[in-house]
């Protein structure tokens, strides 16, 4: 991992809880999060269902409601979720707790400072209907951001011993009017910035197509500013290997878009970046060295511009001399590649969401990759910094087996029995196995788990 001259934070934002009710599967859902964790289940439990989740609540804090559900798998109607044939609910809730960095500075330059680490976001969004039942609008009917008092909240394994911040006496940073029907009339926003100026801001909440999160812009609000800029940084990698082995534009996003297809251009801002005169590739050594320990051919990761200046190109370098450019490259040693670039990135940290780890990698080195996976997170030594919290999701028992017992989170799809109607199913997680099987799942009860046929789609 990178080990520049600039240390990487000791602590970035992390998520430690997520609640969610009436979005695609989830029904009075709520699981504790570490620093890393592998939701581990059949193909159609809903592992990435809890990815698109955590995609929603970070879009929503920055762009409107109904934007935010084109970003999501299926559409918007579908996002809310089946309680009955042909009817849905007409309304999903998430709520998130996160521990935060102490400190930072906003987008002009102001620096600030959170006197609480710890907050608890909620977030409901509601859907208008016709007389005919089908779905109009939709709008966020309660809005709420609150400091959690130490010993308050439900987890805080993040993985460091470094003090936090608490201060539960704070009024709440945002909250939500309703007028006598229980309808939304107003958000609230607590201006709580070092000059503590003038009366809360209102903005009338009606028919509201955005989240009042998605309005703050400055450090003039510290603490919705920070919880914004952390949901903003949360990095979602499903690689496409056509799209990543392509040459990219010098001016392509710097942060690794979520197919990679701007690998590239990132791998060419970490050499110029990080290069020094003893390492004049920075940290694509480092990179190439991590991408050995799962490829053992692979020697060097090259990046060169092309004729024109353009445009950025990669190559990988083998340990026989011979080397091979981005356009031949496995689709495996891709998604590996893109991986270890988004990891080794110092700019970035926070949470990354990983789908299936275990593609294009040898069952061999599947535990290699999840030590890389677990050292990024700094989960073995707690003196070490937490710069990335990363969630994956699998179905490989090779995955499972490499895993330690807190790491995983079993899923699976149950269905609720009815007196004579459908079964209704629902996602279930459940974290944490054990050896007792009276404490919990075992990992043979978890294997069968995967083994087992799902009985929905």
């Amino acid at each position: 991992m990178y080990d520049g001259d600039e240390a990487r934070p000791w602590l970035l934002a992390v998520i430690t809880r997520i609640e969610i009710d009436g979005f695609k599967t989830f029904a009075s859902f709520g699981l504790d999060l570490g620093p890393f964790m592998a939701i581990v289940g059949p193909n159609a439990s809903g592992k990435s269902n809890l990815f698109d989740a955590i995609k929603f609540v970070a879009d929503v804090a920055q762009k409107d409601i109904r934007s935010a559900m084109q970003g999501i798998r299926g559409t918007p109607v579908e996002l809310f979720r089946v309680v009955a044939p042909r009817r849905r609910r007409r309304s999903m809730s998430f709520a998130i707790e996160v521990l935060l960095p102490p400190s930072g500075v906003d987008a002009f330059g102001n620096e600030f400072d959170l006197r609480a680490q710890r907050l608890r976001y909620e977030i409901e969004v509601a859907a208008r209907v016709d007389d005919r039942n089908r779905f109009q609008d939709v709008y966020v009917r309660h809005e709420n951001c609150v400091a959690l008092a130490k010993g308050k909240e439900r987890h805080a394994d993040i993985g460091h011993r470094h003090r936090i911040k608490y201060d539960g006496r704070l009024k709440p940073f945002l909250t939500t009017g309703k007028d006598d029907e229980g309808e939304p009339q107003q958000f609230e926003i607590r201006q709580d910035g070092r000059s503590k100026r003038g009366r809360p801001v209102i903005l009338a909440s009606a028919e509201a197509p955005r989240t009042a999160l998605s309005t703050i812009t400055t450090a003039e609000f510290p603490h919705l500013y920070a919880l914004r800029e952390m949901l903003a940084s949360i990095q979602f990698l499903h690689v496409d290997p056509q799209a990543s082995r392509r040459p990219t534009d010098r001016l392509a996003p710097r942060r690794m878009l979520p197919d990679a297809s701007n690998l590239a251009t990132v791998l060419a801002r970490l050499r110029r970046e990080t290069a020094t005169r003893i390492r004049p590739d920075g940290v694509l050594s480092d990179i190439g060295l991590d991408l050995s320990s799962l490829v053992p051919s692979v020697a060097q990761i090259k990046v060169d511009d092309s004729p024109d200046a353009t445009e950025h190109f990669f190559s990988v370098a083998l340990a026989d001399g011979n080397s091979f450019s981005s356009r031949v490259i496995s689709d495996g040693t891709l998604r590996l590649l893109a991986l270890l670039t988004a990891l080794n990135d110092p700019d970035h940290g926070g949470m990354l969401c990983f789908e299936e780890p275990e593609n294009g990698v040898h069952e061999s080195r599947i535990a290699s990759l999840i030590r890389i996976l677990r050292d990024a997170a700094g989960y073995q030594d707690s003196e070490s910094p937490t710069c990335f919290q990363i969630l994956a999701n699998t179905h490989s028992p090779a995955v499972l087996a490499a895993l330690e017992d807190r790491e995983v989170v079993v899923c699976d799809m149950i269905g609720r029995s009815r007196k004579d109607k459908p079964r209704i199913f629902y996602t279930r997680m459940r974290a944490g196995i054990s050896e007792d099987s009276e404490t919990g799942l075992t990992r043979a009860e978890v294997d069968a788990i995967l083994h087992k046929p799902t009985d929905v789609v």
